[in-house]
């Protein structure tokens, strides 16, 4: 009888032991597959990063170029002496006017814009996979984490040289806790 019971302890035990490796080998597995779809996302949104604030100065330089050209248009046209000179001034300036307002009433089609709102909402769908990504991430390290701390797994997490710490949690840097200066980013 004590033989029986010493059996069933062992066998107890070892489907205990094999339940809990698979377990943990199952979220550290899923924990690196998990991280491994956020990284490429990460470094997608690097690499994106860089296009928008080049559209976004190209944008901005176009208009710049415009409102500047109508400026030195008008500062002629206010500076012109003689009749011709008038006449050459005003033409120049009526040419930007015409200029400006047809791409005032053409902006929300300019082709620049829409290359920048391309962007735009690649940058949120790459934003929108991370924060899921970083999810999903999260909740099978607080499995892992769970399974590897607690009894019994944490016997078995130690019989088997899994550790707790391995898999860390996603946490947001301080850096970007403060959020970026955009005026910086568009100056450069």
């Amino acid at each position: 009888m004590i033989e029986w019971l010493i059996l069933a302890v062992v066998v107890i035990l070892v489907l205990l032991a094999l339940y809990y490796y698979n377990r943990l080998t199952g979220l550290n597995n899923q924990a690196e597959a998990d991280w491994k779809l956020i990284d490429p996302l990460l470094q997608q949104r690097l690499d994106t990063i860089p296009n928008l604030i080049a559209m976004a100065k190209r944008i901005m330089k176009q208009e710049m170029d415009l409102f500047n050209g109508i400026a030195k248009a008008r500062e002629g046209a206010m500076n012109a002496n003689t009749v011709p000179e008038k006449i050459a001034a005003n033409k120049a300036l009526g040419g930007m006017l015409l200029n400006f307002y047809a791409r005032a009433e053409a902006y929300p089609q300019m082709r620049s814009n829409e290359n920048m709102q391309t962007v735009m909402e690649q940058l949120a769908s790459i934003e929108d996979k991370i924060k899921y990504g970083r999810q999903r991430y999260s909740y099978t390290v607080k499995d892992y984490k769970n399974a590897t701390m607690m009894m019994p797994g944490v016997l078995f997490a130690g019989l088997f040289g899994f550790k707790s710490d391995k898999w860390p949690y996603y946490e947001a840097d301080e850096g970007a806790r403060k959020g970026i200066d955009a005026g910086k980013l568009l100056a450069e």
